[in-house]
């Protein structure tokens, strides 16, 4: 999403509403399936040095849940707020300086979706998750599997508890 620079600088400051598809949100992502058509709406202002960038970021992400491995969608909405500076003796980390007479904002609305992405994703919160022997999603069916644990000092003498007949 390109802002023009020398248009906030002149007005002081310009309102957008735009839709863009960020693609690499889900690419770069282990636990995303898919990212809608990501909607931004804010405002750009310059009050000099300053150039501020504040909004509100909406997209419905589809999840793969981390314990089932199901897909689920969910509504995500973020806040996003940047600063820039036109003097070059003002920068720092958090304010880098503009040097161009258009600015690409679209790695900032990514990082703000970055950082509002769900870490461990769940399909609910009572999700029981695959069977770790069989691989059945437990949500859905059960298994036979045994999943009592086993204390791991006598983990050993499982293997002579077995149901086939020894030599």
């Amino acid at each position: 999403m390109l802002l023009n620079i020398k248009a906030v600088k002149r007005s002081g400051q310009i309102a957008f509403d735009q839709t863009l598809d960020l693609p690499r949100v889900a690419r770069d992502v282990i636990d995303i399936a898919a990212i809608s058509p990501v909607h931004v709406v804010g405002m750009a202002t310059y009050t000099s040095p300053l150039l501020t960038i504040e909004g509100v970021v909406e997209a419905r992400i589809t999840y793969v849940c981390s314990r089932c491995l199901t897909n689920f969608e969910q509504d995500l909405s973020t806040h996003l707020l940047q600063s820039y500076t036109t003097d070059p003796q003002q920068v720092d980390e958090e304010i880098p300086c503009l040097t161009e007479d258009e600015l690409d904002v679209s790695e900032n609305i990514e990082e703000a979706i970055f950082l509002a992405l769900d870490e461990r994703p769940l399909c609910r919160t009572d999700c029981k998750g695959l069977c770790a022997d069989c691989g059945t999603n437990l949500n859905e069916h059960t298994c036979g599997c045994d999943t009592r644990p086993i204390d791991p000092r006598l983990a050993a003498l499982k293997d002579l508890l077995s149901s086939e007949q020894s030599e």
